[in-house]
């Protein structure tokens, strides 16, 4: 039986820092068919995310897949002063332990497939390649048309069409998949710590096609967690086991184009962040901004009260999580 409890965590979106908002709302829009729900220029303060300037101004566009209430994509872009450049899709060949996989799923395959093909704003990994994986029970397999491809920032993206089973009715992002250190100590701290339910977890090569990460052939564990919700805004954990891929260094406590941070939503971000405090040595985490109280103006003019507190995971990977109050 599936564990239908709540969570405490879920996944509202990825956020990717970009060089340019614009054209990679443009890419996101035009190439891949999501649609445009944010684009607005604001200032940052400079406490909760570990990038910029204190007073930055930034450009964060939001995008939508065939979802309107989770798994959006946000695109942040440093506008003044801006952050370093980075080279981009062009540089980018390997992925490696700290990097990110949006897998999305799709539809319609053909169109995409023309449109990343006339594009010059990504470079092509994978051409549509047939393969399968072990469905979640492990009885059975789902099989899948695949291709993956760098964006224009050099982040990367899978994506699937089903072949033996209903796919979802518009592109959208499935999951955000972190390549980690140590997937059981991951899973542990996700579902000890910030309240996630284990959904899939098995074991299998992988070809070497799709990922442009690890040799041919190597043994995997894919672990998959859900929130709050049983098709999307799903986080992937995936270790290379034999052979293992090479083990970074510490990670830096800062952030960059070309990386993603996760924003997450809490029941009460206090109690996560007390069981992280109560936990670092354990774990291997840092919380880099503790709970911090804010009010803002919500979309309807009413009032909302947040409680917003951002951590660097076991791997480095970057979190703002936050509770929200309507309060009138």
């Amino acid at each position: 039986m599936p564990d239908t409890r709540p969570t405490d965590t879920h996944l509202k979106r990825t956020t990717v820092l970009v060089n340019d908002c614009s054209s990679s709302i443009a890419f996101y829009r035009d190439v891949l068919g999501m649609k445009e729900y944010y684009n607005q220029t604001m200032l940052v303060g400079g406490k909760i995310i570990p990038a910029g300037e204190p007073g930055a101004e930034v450009h964060l566009g939001i995008m939508e897949g065939n979802r309107s209430d989770i798994a959006k994509l946000g695109i942040l872009e440093w506008t003044g002063p801006r952050l370093p450049e980075n080279p981009g899709f062009a540089d980018r060949s390997r992925l490696a332990i700290g990097d990110v996989v949006f897998v999305c799923e799709t539809p319609d395959m053909d169109p995409l497939i023309e449109r990343l093909s006339a594009s010059s704003d990504c470079r092509m990994h994978c051409p549509p390649h047939d393969w399968a994986v072990p469905s979640p029970d492990g009885k059975g397999e789902i099989q899948m048309t695949t291709l993956s491809f760098f964006d224009p920032d050099g982040l990367f993206f899978e994506v699937n069409s089903k072949r033996n089973m209903p796919n979802i009715d518009a592109f959208g992002i499935k999951r955000t998949t972190l390549i980690v250190r140590d997937i059981q100590k991951s899973v542990d701290f996700y579902a000890t710590i910030m309240g996630m339910k284990v959904w899939y977890d098995q074991e299998m090569p992988v070809g070497g096609e799709v990922l442009p990460a690890g040799e041919p052939g190597a043994q995997v564990r894919v672990v998959i967690l859900q929130g709050n919700d049983s098709e999307v805004g799903m986080l992937g954990l995936m270790q290379y086991l034999d052979p293992p891929v090479g083990h970074p260094g510490p990670y830096a406590k800062t952030i960059g184009i070309g990386t993603a941070m996760f924003v997450a939503s809490a029941e009460d971000v206090t109690v996560i962040a007390a069981r992280m405090a109560a936990s670092e040595a354990e774990y291997g985490h840092t919380i880099h901004c503790p709970p911090d109280h804010d009010e803002v103006p919500g979309a309807d003019g009413k009032t909302i009260q947040l409680t917003t507190m951002s951590f660097f995971d076991p791997d480095g990977y970057f979190y703002e999580l936050n509770t929200r109050k309507e309060v009138g």
